[in-house]
């Protein structure tokens, strides 16, 4: 046997799921909360802080939870619930005032049918329950095209007769006038409006107004009027609602006068004008264009997406948003966007245009003016009117997502990926073109995300869920589309519901709101290639409501029991607030759950028991592991408890700050934290409380690597000893798994009646108590729960004479050597790097090994190396 040596420089490749031989070097079976970074290595993950306590019971569940950054002094976490809005400052933790002036009737979706976008200070809360209606009004419910005619009076001619026949309801009367050689066009219109204003019967009542050269006539009942006069019996004419060239309009009219211009050429379109006199009663003016006044002036408002503004700090108010009505055209010349009597299932702002996307069809605003979805003239069509286009496939498609990019605006559905661009770069109605890029499954539900210059997307089975990975590369070309999570397929729960990015982190994360756990991926790029791919998990405290990561932050909505609370996490190893500093200036913000700094007034000696007691500010969670930290800085050289630690006990009592209130508080024995009182420490302001979280990695089994992509699975390794390189903290736990030992346990026999069982640690060695499991009758148990770490209470007594077994599973703390080194005393124990030595000297096949750290401080897992003897059996290896 030769003796060996072997390296593996780090474990930032993440979990995988295939087979131990062929996983790379730094690939792990299993990581639980860790937290892959290309300059500290695997990390654990940070610990999440509690901010507020958001609400009990039933209250949001199944709510739509959204974040809006104003700027970096306003950051706010909402949720949509019922017909109801509810924001928070997340910086404060003070609950925001939302006013309702109108639009709750909106809100009746459910959160898969939220969708909501954010520019500056506006929110659009789009919702895909309903369709949008066009508005029943038009512009002017009285106009009758019938009940207004202009008399219009071109030359006088002597001896000319001027006739105007007025036919209403079937009878007919007539004005007529004969010219002579002094009459001129005023007579001439006087003498006709006077014989008008005499007609009798259901002629009498017509108002007639003279203008320049017109008469207006105005009637309550319909009219038809036929007007002849002078050379060829052109000079006088009745214009009605029609003219076919805009020469033939009026001079002067009425104000508001309603006129459609006919056109004849095959590529010309008809249009309305109006009549807009300058004293907005009547006389000189000039016609504008108008809209048919029969047709609805544009959308119904209730029925569109809605805005939620940020009128001020912790002040929003929601409301409906005022589209711009149709101001020109009808039906044909000017329709109604295609999302009329449709629903409206996506948003995004791309091109200076507001854009929905309903059906198979992208819809976008008027250039610059978001709530404008109306052509702004019926003659022609200019580059900045909205756009309207359809994707054209052969396979059903109804989109549901959009992610506006460099080369154009990505289209998601569930089917097929499209892209819409110009060649320009600039979208307008002439140049727009939808081209298909791909035909992948997309989960509707999950709204894609982009990572810098990547884009993912969700596509599910009913045992798991993928996550695909696309690259455009350019108007003409396909995309490259990568299954990310090949290497973990199956792993990804198919209960996951929310996809969330950090560009400036380079990773995702999937959660569900009825999973505690988190799978997050991330990558490193040097601008060539991925340097690092992993995937990890994180096992959060409570249900994962919502994630929002911001720059180096990420906020979390977690339910612990029944309860919703508010969390953040600093992604980053210095934060700026670190809450321990130790002598050297390190800093680091504790590894801990629920993370919180409470007050003074919750931190109480009790005298008689000689032991403080700390009042937690939320609900207690009885399935997690409580941890108290005394916070400080010793830079400057103070010690003062700082860096304490401790796994207490918890009670209750009504003696807390919220008194009469019964409140969970944690115990510590024997120091008096407060002010005042014997041997008082003054350290009451400085009491952290919390859960503690396990960082757990699996390692995969050892293989003798002639290369890094080859392992020598048929040879007859033996590891004498491993020795792990581990960063930030000196703290890290192993276990391992070795066949035939058997694990600790320790037996009762049931009586029908006890809950409470107690036991000697030495029969039940355990590290943490996530690691003690219980059978009844050699059946596993979850009802159960520990008063200390010798005393367990069972939900549901056993039965009479029922087989009673704790134990822990197999996998067996084994004690590492660690390289002697020092810190300074009282210090908060963080070094850089110590390395922890394992002694194995067992066959490769025959152990499984497992690192392990539930310490409320940092951790990294820099390089491991191992030591073994190796023989090839007599193979020759090429």
């Amino acid at each position: 046997m030769a003796s060996v040596t072997q390296r593996i420089g780090t474990y930032l490749g993440g979990v995988s799921k295939q087979s131990d031989n062929k996983m790379l070097p730094g690939q792990v079976r299993e990581c639980y909360n860790g937290f892959p970074d290309a300059t500290y290595g695997l990390t654990k993950r940070p610990g999440f802080e509690h901010i507020l306590n958001l609400g009990t019971g039933t209250t949001y569940d199944g709510g739509k939870w959204f974040y809006i950054k104003r700027d970096d002094d306003e950051e706010y976490i909402g949720v949509i619930k019922g017909t109801n809005i509810d924001i928070w400052n997340a910086l404060t933790g003070t609950a925001a005032t939302v006013t309702f002036p109108n639009g709750t009737g909106y809100l009746d979706g459910t959160k898969d049918n939220y969708e909501i976008i954010t520019v500056q200070d506006t929110s659009i809360i789009i919702n895909s329950k309903d369709n949008v209606i066009a508005d029943t009004a038009v512009s002017d419910s009285s106009y009758n095209s019938h009940r207004s005619v202009s008399l219009v009076l071109g030359t006088v001619i002597n001896g000319a007769v001027y006739t105007v026949d007025i036919t209403v309801s079937g009878s007919t009367q007539t004005a007529t006038f004969t010219a002579s050689s002094s009459s001129d066009s005023t007579e001439v219109l006087n003498a006709i409006k006077s014989d008008i204003e005499s007609m009798t019967g259901s002629h009498a009542g017509i108002t007639v107004t003279k203008f320049a050269n017109e008469l207006e006539l105005v009637h309550t009942a319909d009219m038809d009027i036929h007007a002849e006069g002078g050379i060829n019996n052109l000079d006088l004419v009745a214009i009605e609602d029609k003219v076919t060239n805009i020469s033939d309009l009026p001079v002067q009219s009425r104000h508001g006068r309603i006129i459609k211009v006919v056109l004849t050429g095959a590529n010309d379109a008809d249009y309305w004008v109006k009549f807009v006199a300058h004293n907005g009663v009547g006389g000189e003016g000039f016609w504008e264009e108008t809209i048919n006044p029969t047709v609805s002036i544009g959308l119904d408002n209730s029925t569109m997406p809605h805005e939620l503004v940020n009128t001020a700090t912790n002040t929003f108010i929601f409301r409906e948003i005022n589209y711009v009505d149709r101001q020109v055209g009808d039906d044909e010349t000017n329709s109604q966007p295609s999302f009329v009597a449709n629903k409206i299932t996506g948003g995004f702002f791309h091109n200076n245009r507001l854009g929905f996307i309903s059906g198979d069809n992208v819809i976008l605003s008027r250039s610059g003016d978001f709530y404008n979805f109306f052509f702004t003239t019926a003659q022609t069509v200019i580059d900045s009117d909205p756009i309207d286009i359809s994707c054209s496939s052969i396979r059903p498609t109804s989109l549901s997502a959009v992610i506006p990019t460099a080369q154009g605006v990505v289209l998601f559905s569930e089917n097929q990926q499209f892209i819409l661009f110009s060649d320009t770069g600039v979208l307008t109605p002439g140049l727009a073109t939808i081209r298909t890029l791909s035909n992948y499954q997309m989960d509707r539900n999950i709204h894609p995300v982009d990572v810098g210059s990547n884009i993912n997307f969700v596509s599910k089975t009913p045992g798991y869920s993928r996550v695909f990975s696309m690259v455009t590369r350019g108007q003409q070309e396909n995309p490259q589309v990568l299954d990310t999570s090949r290497v973990v397929k199956e792993w990804i729960s198919p209960s996951i519901d929310l996809m969330v990015s950090s560009p400036q982190n380079s990773l995702i994360a999937l959660s569900g709101q009825s999973l505690n756990e988190v799978f997050l991926f991330r990558y490193y790029n040097d601008g060539q290639t991925n340097l690092m791919q992993s995937w990890v998990s994180w096992l959060m405290p409570g249900t994962v409501q919502f994630l929002a990561p911001d720059s180096d932050i990420m906020y979390a909505v977690t339910k612990q029991g029944n309860q919703f609370t508010l969390l953040k996490a600093a992604l980053s190893q210095s934060p700026e607030q670190a809450i321990i500093v130790n002598n050297e200036g390190e800093k680091v913000n504790p590894s801990i759950d629920l993370y919180k700094n409470i007050a003074s007034n919750a931190v109480v000696y009790d005298s008689v028991n000689d032991q403080t007691k700390c009042y937690i500010p939320y609900n207690d969670v009885s399935s997690l592991t409580p941890i108290i930290v005394i916070k400080g800085d010793t830079s400057s050289g103070t010690f003062v408890e700082s860096g304490f630690t401790l796994t207490p006990e918890r009670a209750s009592d009504t003696n807390g700050p919220n008194s009469p209130s019964t409140e969970t508080f944690f115990i510590i024995p024997n120091k008096n934290l407060t002010a005042s009182g014997e041997d008082a420490l003054d350290v009451a302001g400085d009491v952290i409380v919390g859960f503690k979280y396990n960082f757990d990695v699996e390692l995969p089994r050892t293989y003798y690597r002639p290369d890094n992509r080859i392992t020598d699975f048929t040879a007859n390794l033996t590891i004498a000893r491993m020795k792990f390189a581990i960063g930030l903290s000196g703290m890290m736990s192993f276990k391992v798994k070795q066949q035939g030992r058997l694990p600790y346990n320790v037996e009762f026999i049931g009586d029908g009646s006890t809950t409470t069982y107690t036991f000697n640690k030495r029969d039940l060695k355990f590290a943490d108590r996530s690691d003690v499991k219980v059978s009844v009758n050699g059946v596993n148990e979850t009802g159960f729960t520990f008063t200390n770490d010798t005393t367990i209470v069972l939900t549901t007594a056993p039965a009479n004479n029922a087989a009673i077994k704790f134990y822990i599973d197999e996998w067996f703390d084994i004690q590492p050597v660690a390289e002697a080194n020092q810190y300074l005393a009282n210090d908060v124990p963080l070094n850089n790097e110590t390395v922890f030595t394992i002694p194995i000297h067992q066959r490769t096949e025959n152990f499984r090994l497992k690192m392990f750290n539930n310490s409320p401080f940092p951790v990294a897992v820099n390089a491991m190396m191992w030591e073994g003897q190796y023989t090839p059996r007599f193979y020759r290896r090429a």
